[in-house]
């Protein structure tokens, strides 16, 4: 808890920080451009003269109007550098794109890392690729590792710690594999390149719609805001109608002035949300779901009896129809019915809730399992089956390691047994694992007769699987951005509940006194 104050408290300062136009221009300058303090000059007179007029819109008063004002001149940096940020992700995503298509090109012509990487380097004048590949090249030359991985893993490490991504990582043990133990890569490579384009597409796709969603957020701000005015000037036009039966204007009631503050301040956060939504890491791919959740949603699944569920749900929902059938026939019908549909759930909770957890840990199986395929398909180059599949549990989520520890034991009872590995993931609903799983059944049977053909079938699976990762994740990524959307219809909603309310209250207190006269 103390930790999390304390990084609050740092992101804050931090926050405060850009307000010296110095400081913003260093934090733009990090993402390789420059901005000078004119261009926020002129950006922060456009952005003060947005927002008083919204704040004269809604006849906010001194001490609101103010709150207001200096909110959206610390909020402002923030945007600026959420803009500049969300160009540098898309220049980087643009840069490792070029320079794994290079490798693959090049390795596929020199069948050697070295030179891939020299004919990769002519690819980029200047920049941060350019200057990881200026450094991976010479620590390649200097020829002396420091750990057990190997002079070439600890070379290309020089350039994936500074991308992140899973893609890079697989595309350099890829070419790891071909250079150290041989063999014909080239349908490999045709396959990792195949799906290379496919993943840029889709990412690139995805940045649109998450655009799209953008400026559609920034048309359901504007809107809630015009909507939000004219209630409140409709409201107070029918005060005018009635001249004398009050005095005060319907702005200056204290309600409707925090109302509209509170609102204001909302739209804002929503518009920040909106920035925030478009600088994501276009490399990273994000888990779904917390690690905990989905172990536990895997257990669920795994440890479900329904027998014993269903008495559970019975014990459940025994009560509820009990009570509802008493309330329909004796007492009050519209109870009856709600206590009727919560005995309905009860009674069907058990396969509810696994379901909802099946869902979960499919997902998480398609998301996860790509990589660790490809880990297999790589260290099937120089071992068998069951020594793959051992050292793979190390790479492997927390769910398929659970799985893998099983597969594990049944390898250990029955060894050439098919179901033994069609077993794996069963319970999922995962056929591509089950088809993955007949492929290593076979390597394990032919030996190293035609290992090759069947890895490379393999590795085609992988892109498969990867690409139906990709559309999961990205499916839930643009759900999210369009969720957005309906945040300023939300908060127009509330808004117009206060001010409508208030603003009957005024009318009957409007309509009693012209009576009284």
């Amino acid at each position: 808890m103390k930790g999390q104050k304390q990084k609050k408290g740092k992101r804050l300062f931090w926050n405060l920080s850009l307000l010296n136009p110095k400081n913003l221009a260093s934090e733009v300058h990090v993402y390789g451009y420059d901005f000078s303090w004119k261009s926020h000059l002129l950006l922060l007179i456009c952005s003060l003269i947005g927002i008083c007029a919204i704040g004269i819109l809604f006849r906010l008063k001194p001490l609101y109007f103010s709150i207001v004002v200096m909110t959206v001149i610390i909020m402002l940096p923030m945007l600026i550098l959420t803009s500049y940020n969300r160009m540098y992700e898309q220049k980087r995503f643009s840069d490792a794109v070029t320079y794994m298509e290079q490798m693959l090109y090049a390795f596929q012509k020199s069948e050697k890392i070295g030179t891939a990487l020299q004919e990769a380097r002519e690819m980029f004048d200047s920049g941060m690729m350019r200057e990881c590949i200026d450094q991976a090249i010479e620590y390649l030359r200097c020829g002396c590792a420091i750990t057990k991985a190997g002079i070439l893993r600890e070379t290309l490490d020089i350039i994936e710690n500074k991308y992140k991504c899973v893609k890079m990582r697989t595309l350099h043990d890829l070419l790891i594999s071909s250079e150290e133990y041989g063999g014909d890569s080239n349908h490999s490579i045709q396959i990792v390149l195949a799906s290379l384009e496919i993943w840029k597409r889709r990412v690139y796709k995805l940045q649109a719609n998450k655009k799209t969603s953008h400026s559609d957020n920034v048309i359901s701000i504007i809107v809630a805001t015009i909507f939000c005015a004219i209630a409140l000037y409709v409201l107070e036009y029918m005060r005018k109608l009635y001249p004398g039966a009050m005095q005060t204007s319907i702005f200056d009631i204290e309600i409707i002035q925090i109302s509209s503050l509170v609102f204001i301040l909302y739209l804002l956060w929503v518009l920040r949300k909106s920035y925030t939504m478009l600088a994501t890491n276009w490399l990273q791919t994000e888990p779904l779901q917390k690690t905990d959740f989905i172990l536990d949603s895997y257990h669920t699944v795994m440890s479900y009896d329904e027998s014993k569920e269903k008495k559970k749900s019975i014990i459940w929902g025994t009560p509820f129809l009990v009570s509802a059938a008493i309330n329909l026939l004796f007492y009050n019908k519209v109870i009856g019915f709600i206590l009727l549909g919560i005995g309905v759930f009860a009674l069907c909770q058990h396969r509810v809730g696994y379901n909802l957890a099946l869902k979960d840990v499919k997902q998480e199986l398609y998301c996860s399992m790509p990589q660790w395929l490809m880990e297999m398909a790589l260290l099937l180059q120089s071992n068998n089956v069951q020594v793959s599949l051992a050292k793979s549990i190390e790479v492997a989520s927390p769910v398929l390691q659970e799985e893998l520890k099983l597969l594990m034991k049944r390898l250990n009872d029955a060894p050439e047994r098919l179901k033994s590995y069609t077993d794996f993931c069963a319970k999922f609903d995962v056929p591509e694992a089950g088809s993955c799983m007949k492929i290593l059944h076979a390597i394990s049977e032919s030996g190293t007769g035609d290992a090759a053909v069947q890895i490379s079938n393999l590795i085609q699976r992988v892109n498969e699987m990867q690409d139906i990762a990709d559309e999961i994740r990205n499916e839930d990524i643009a759900f999210k951005a369009k969720l957005i959307f309906s945040y300023p219809i939300l908060g127009c909603t509330a808004k117009l509940l206060i001010d409508l309310t208030i603003g009957m209250i005024v009318m009957f207190n409007m309509l009693g006194n012209m009576g009284g006269m």
